[in-house]
């Protein structure tokens, strides 16, 4: 017997749906929403175990000297506490890594620790929430337009050239403005103007990450606490006055569980905050001159 057309119509697009759902099964995992984070991940690699660290231990720590062209303090503010990294460009050359087009699986941080060039790390840029490597909005890397600025999305625009960074509003980015680039936002300091409603307090605080440019240096931002990025705001335009800096933009780079920072000790021992082992579609990276890999990730890996 004949099927009718109306049937032989359904029969396709069941067939198609039973497609859709055996495709779904096997896709690949995906980060999932959960809670905020509440509890600071922070390690110290380079010594025979990789040493969990505490805000005090870094504070501890940072009496070390660093990799040269780097500065760091915590500082301490009513809402939380953040470590703050000014950098002289002159000394460290700036370079986003991450996904491209024909690597789309992005950037593991801990396996990046092995080049001693590495000076600092921070990032990550934004992605979607269900395809945790596709960025949102703009990834330039090397000239390579790896996604496409969204007009209606995050409105600054971190670009990264040859020992400079940038921050300009997204209307206003060029393709051949920088070599490199990234949408972030929110912008937190603009023209040297905090650029971030009070109401941001009524928020749930996260971890953060921030990039700030401040003439021939950049301040480079990790919070040890969940903040408030009106109170970092406050507290950085404090900071840059009392150490005789005129930063004039500063933009979130990333919050919650994408945040990350790392920094190299003169000895070459790394001090990591943040999740090392989740691929990341984009990172910031300054390098001093290359000294070859070496493999600094002593101990076990962190959960």
């Amino acid at each position: 017997m004949r099927k009718s057309p109306v049937i032989l119509g359904r029969l396709a697009v069941l067939g198609m749906l039973l497609t859709v759902l055996n495709g779904c099964i096997d896709e690949p995992a995906v980060r999932t929403a959960a809670a905020p984070a509440t509890e600071l991940m922070a390690a110290l690699y380079g010594s025979d175990d990789t040493q969990s660290l505490t805000a005090d231990a870094i504070r501890t720590l940072l009496a070390e000297p660093l990799r040269p062209g780097l500065e760091a303090h915590i500082v301490d503010d009513p809402d939380g506490q953040m470590l703050v990294v000014s950098a002289r460009l002159d000394l460290l050359h700036p370079r986003l890594l991450g996904s491209k087009l024909d690597a789309p699986e992005g950037v593991i941080p801990e396996d990046m620790l092995r080049d001693d060039a590495l000076a600092l790390l921070i990032g990550s840029g934004f992605v979607s929430e269900l395809m945790a490597l596709t960025p949102l909005g703009l990834l330039q890397i090397d000239g390579e337009v790896v996604s496409r600025i969204q007009r209606h999305g995050y409105t600054r625009v971190l670009g990264i050239g040859e020992n400079r960074l940038g921050v300009v509003d997204h209307l206003q980015y060029e393709r051949g403005l920088f070599d490199s680039a990234l949408q972030a936002g929110p912008g937190v300091i603009e023209a040297g103007n905090l650029d971030i409603s009070p109401r941001d307090m009524e928020r749930q605080p996260y971890f953060r990450a921030l990039v700030g440019t401040c003439g021939d240096e950049a301040l480079f931002v990790a919070s040890l606490t969940p903040m408030h990025l009106h109170a970092v705001g406050v507290a950085l335009l404090r900071y840059a006055a009392g150490n005789g800096m005129e930063c004039d933009e500063v933009v979130n780079l990333a919050g919650d569980r994408e945040a990350l920072m790392a920094l190299r000790f003169a000895d070459g021992r790394v001090l990591f905050i943040g999740n090392p082992r989740t691929s990341r579609a984009a990172v910031l990276a300054l390098e001093s001159s290359t000294l070859g890999d070496v493999d600094l990730l002593g101990g076990d890996e962190l959960e």
